[in-house]
């Protein structure tokens, strides 16, 4: 398999709070990015859906304290108000390589979002949390479009189908030379 234009998609941002459902409802935690740095990034504009790639997390390790914004309706469909505070310790290495990751950018069907939101899946498992710590992304491919699903239960299902499909890209050769570019020096 090789990459077909526009991809490889090279992104550099910081990760944000955002609904906190990853973790908590799904099981699948996400870092959360500034959805205008992928609208201004490559990425066909209005493109929405499950993109998979290569990322690296890297500065200092940050917690999170949320406070929900109601949206007009009274409830919460907006990211919370969120304040990010910085543990001074840098980012260990056994969490600061080039892993890889699935992405969802767009509106979240199934929870009705009243914004977009860009939302990465790392595939593995953190030391810490690292609210606030710089981002890289190297985009380089699209699994499918947005959907709704019927139940919590699907939407796990269809996520994990996701990241092995992600797994299985990021395997072959051609696309796991992307990983040892010189884009992920810091």
């Amino acid at each position: 398999m090789s990459l077909e234009a526009p991809y490889p998609v090279y992104i550099a941002s910081h990760v944000i709070g955002g609904f906190g459902r990853g973790s908590s409802e799904l099981g699948i935690p996400t870092a959360n990015i500034p959805s205008e740095d992928l609208l201004a990034s490559a990425i066909p504009h209005g493109k929405t859906g499950i993109y998979f790639g290569f990322c690296k997390i890297s500065g200092t390790y940050g917690t999170l304290t949320r406070r929900d914004t109601p949206a007009d309706d009274g409830e919460t469909k907006r990211p919370p108000e969120n304040e990010i505070t910085s543990l001074e310790a840098p980012i260990g290495e056994e969490d600061g390589g080039v892993l890889p990751m699935v992405m969802s950018l767009g509106w979240n069907p199934f929870y009705g979002n009243s914004e977009p939101s860009a939302e990465v899946h790392v595939v593995h498992k953190f030391s810490q949390q690292f609210y606030g710590a710089r981002i890289k992304l190297a985009v380089l491919g699209y699994i499918r479009p947005e959907s709704n699903f019927v139940s919590v239960e699907a939407l796990i299902d269809e996520i994990m189908h996701d990241i092995q499909v992600a797994k299985d890209k990021l395997a072959q050769p051609e696309i796991k030379k992307v990983a040892e570019e010189e884009f992920w020096k810091d």
